[in-house]
């Protein structure tokens, strides 16, 4: 069963003054592809390693998302996890894809497209991402997020700084641009069907012959299907638009173990809800900065009966496998 999401947006123009995260100079677009994918499809494989690979040729221009989706992602034996999410499968309508593997740059129309839409087959994904990281934004993104190990909770926050004007259309309107932010998950384990052939370094020990590792997996759409609304006026360069959003962490999706270690978050801003991505960016999960190394000489010294985390806060309910503080000892709950 999956927690609800609990979001806290705060979306405002701010002062440049408020920003930390953001860079503020003039930057090429980064490109988004969004892979759709099932543990039936014998090619995908394939998709995943191309897809890899483009991601260590452009570590920091190149964030992946792979959607398991449709006829191949269905399971055929209760012995088969489900991957599918439903947003999954409304992203792929509405990329018009004729065949898997397949996967939109940038949800963008490119000639070499499949069926009029914005999927491309796996050999054309390399020369999208050139094309789209070539061209100027004039947004950045920058993002953080931290696992609040007291709450259990993802805290994530969000800058978009505009560096342009936006795109004025013939009746003199701007778009609206709408904020997303998607977690993915590496290293789920499940089965996959040529997986041995196409990407046998996927392949780790497990309970299904052969067990693969996957990974971008997208296991939850932080701001909802398509993203939150972003500007409701009008936008100008130099303007900065501060957002937050917390996320109970549950214990599992759709069965699915949500394993915090591996979590990743991608953020990107669509024009206009269902158009194309402008630009997006991807980061860790990291936990809160240390408190000063006098927090840690203090804590062992205190006898009060009370039990603190290591960044000196009061716990009130204790967890496994975390390490406490109390009357001058540290302690691990097994």
């Amino acid at each position: 069963m999956k927690k609800l999401t609990l979001i806290l947006a705060l979306m405002l123009p701010l002062t440049i003054f408020s920003q930390n995260i953001v860079n503020t100079t003039p930057e090429n677009k980064n490109a988004i592809l969004e892979e759709f994918t099932g543990i039936y499809c014998v090619f995908c494989p394939d998709g995943h390693y191309i897809a890899q690979n483009l991601k260590y040729s452009y570590p920091n221009d190149l964030f992946l998302l792979n959607l398991h989706t449709g006829g191949y992602a269905t399971p055929s034996s209760p012995n088969d996890p489900n991957f599918i999410i439903p947003e999954n499968d409304s992203i792929a309508d509405l990329s018009n894809l004729a065949g898997y593997p397949a996967g939109t740059v940038n949800r963008y129309q490119f000639p070499m497209t499949q069926g009029g839409g914005t999927a491309m087959s796996r050999g054309d994904w390399a020369d999208a991402v050139q094309d789209i990281i070539s061209q100027p934004s004039y947004l950045n993104i920058g993002i953080l997020a931290e696992h609040d190990t007291l709450t259990d909770y993802i805290n994530i926050t969000t800058e978009v700084y505009y560096t342009d004007s936006l795109p004025v259309d013939g009746f003199g309107f701007q778009p609206i641009n709408y904020l997303n932010i998607i977690l993915t998950q590496d290293s789920v384990l499940g089965p996959q069907t040529g997986g041995s052939q196409y990407n046998p370094g996927a392949i780790v020990p497990g309970p299904w012959q052969p067990t693969y590792s996957h990974q971008h997996m997208v296991r939850e759409y932080i701001t909802g299907q398509w993203g939150v609304p972003l500007n409701n006026t009008l936008v100008y360069p130099g303007d900065l638009f501060t957002n937050t959003f917390t996320y109970a962490i549950p214990n599992n999706i759709n069965d699915i173990i949500f394993d915090i270690n591996n979590i990743k978050v991608v953020a990107f801003v669509t024009e206009n809800q269902l158009g194309d991505i402008i630009t997006g960016t991807g980061c860790d999960v990291t936990y809160p900065t240390p408190p000063p190394s006098s927090v840690f000489e203090l804590l062992p010294t205190i006898k009060d009966n009370i039990i603190y985390d290591i960044y000196g806060r009061v716990v009130n309910n204790i967890k496994k496998h975390t390490l406490y503080i109390k009357n001058q000892q540290k302690f691990i709950v097994r």
